[in-house]
């Protein structure tokens, strides 16, 4: 079957496009029955719906700069000397 918002195939039992979101015919037909959603992209990375905002936390990014830096520290100070 083929979404009829934007015109990807889609499964045939499907009840919304797992493209572009939009109800299809089957959703009324599936009144009675549970749904199951289940995320089928091919991305790695975590899904998001478009224009959401992605909040970005600073303070992981200063923990791991200084976590790095506290690291490297060590290592200058314990590192074999070969002289």
């Amino acid at each position: 079957m083929f979404c009829h918002h934007c015109g990807k195939e889609i499964d045939d039992d499907a009840v919304v496009c797992i493209y572009c979101g939009v109800d299809t015919k089957n959703l009324n037909k599936g009144k009675d029955k549970s749904i199951n959603i289940v995320n089928q992209s091919s991305s790695s990375s975590t899904s998001t719906v478009k224009g959401t905002p992605r909040y970005y936390n600073a303070a992981v990014d200063i923990l791991m700069i200084f976590l790095t830096g506290g690291l490297w520290i060590i290592w200058m100070i314990f590192r074999p000397k070969y002289y």
